[in-house]
């Protein structure tokens, strides 16, 4: 009992940091008089996505940015369904600097070989990275630009969150996932930056090659952001950045049943024993076991019911921050029972991604 009261009292205590972190991170001031035009290759891997593509194209399309300054490759990972003609369609009405690339596998990740391909393709040194099921904003080059031209920035990671559907899975995911992007901006916060999402991603091709890339962490299914993300932040600290603004806020899908979810979850843990940030092996520590405790203090309220209420009220403090950030305070009304839900679901979802396998895109891996 005494260790699991310890366990949540330092879970609260991270949480506690990472809200600090949250609100010392300020929003990026944007300059308004001119800067110069960095130029950007938008790589999107994408694989069976004919219903989502649309959606990314129009998005793509609408982007306020010089057209000589910016370009396209959709890198097609043996897609099976109508992805390729959904794409060539659009540019007949569409005028797109666009090209469409097919991956060629050499590791155990198909996305990382994707990115590599489209890397090895691209015009300018700026590389932005995004999903196939994702939406951009209008300004997003245009964010991205204004720290890109400081010539100290090498890494730019950017905020994702998902569309507002209706539904109770779609809730939890929401939450769940504001509370990821709440941890990740706190993380920046206190210089500490553990994790990333490659739906909206900028690096500079030169460090990128300098670093090799995706080499040693290739045969890891995911994690080509949070992987590539140590490599640079380990060479250069100060060169890796956050972009904590809404005008930057990728929109992306939930997963619509919840096998996909646990697929997609496990997928995101398996990359967990690869960590090689001790804050990020002191956080993945505490989140699991912080949850645990949870798990076991439902049945000794009595006397772990003042820290379990302390963890749940220092979580929607995270969440919240992350919901009026991005404008998404609607979905705080879940909060209640996600709360309830969520430790047995964090517990399952971690053992299962280290001892067993997941499907992803149609295909099985290991971790």
């Amino acid at each position: 009992m005494i260790l699991l009261e310890a366990i949540l009292i330092l879970y609260v205590f991270l949480i506690a940091l990472l809200v600090v972190g949250f609100i010392k991170l300020p929003i990026p001031n944007i300059p308004q008089d001119k800067i110069p035009i960095t130029g950007f290759s938008i790589l999107i891997p994408f694989r069976n996505e004919a219903e989502n593509l649309e959606r990314l194209l129009l998005s793509l399309a609408a982007l306020k940015y010089p057209e000589a300054r910016f370009e396209i490759l959709l890198i097609n990972d043996a897609s099976t369904d109508a992805s390729v003609k959904i794409i060539e369609t659009f540019l007949l009405t569409h005028k797109l600097p666009l090209k469409i690339l097919d991956n060629e596998r050499f590791s155990g990740s198909p996305k990382k070989d994707a990115l590599t391909k489209g890397i090895a393709h691209a015009t300018f040194d700026w590389i932005v990275t995004t999903d196939a099921d994702c939406q951009v904003p209008v300004l997003w080059l245009d964010q991205f630009n204004a720290l890109a031209v400081k010539n100290s920035i090498q890494f730019i990671a950017g905020p994702v969150s998902f569309f507002s559907e209706n539904g109770i899975l779609n809730a939890f995911q929401h939450l769940d996932f504001l509370s990821l992007q709440g941890a990740t901006i706190g993380s920046f916060g206190l210089n500490q930056a553990f994790i990333c999402n490659g739906a909206n991603l900028a690096f500079s091709k030169i460090e990128f090659l300098r670093l090799n890339g995706y080499e040693k962490t290739n045969h890891i299914a995911s994690g080509d952001d949070l992987f590539l993300m140590q490599k640079f932040s380990k060479a250069n600290p100060k060169g890796v950045v956050y972009l904590k603004t809404k005008e930057a806020l990728v929109l992306t899908t939930t997963q619509k049943t919840f096998n996909d979810l646990l697929q997609q979850r496990k997928r995101w843990a398996a990359k967990a024993s690869a960590y090689t940030s001790g804050f990020a092996i002191a956080t993945s520590f505490l989140v699991f076991f912080g949850n645990f405790s949870v798990l076991v203090g439902f049945f000794l309220l009595e006397q772990m019911a003042f820290l379990i209420l302390l963890k749940f009220t220092l979580d929607f403090t995270l969440i919240y921050l992350s919901a009026t950030l991005f404008d998404q305070k609607n979905v705080l009304k879940h909060f209640i029972w996600v709360v309830l839900v969520y430790p047995f679901f964090t517990v399952y979802v971690a053992v299962a991604s280290q001892f067993g396998k997941f499907e992803w895109k149609g295909r099985a891996f290991k971790k």
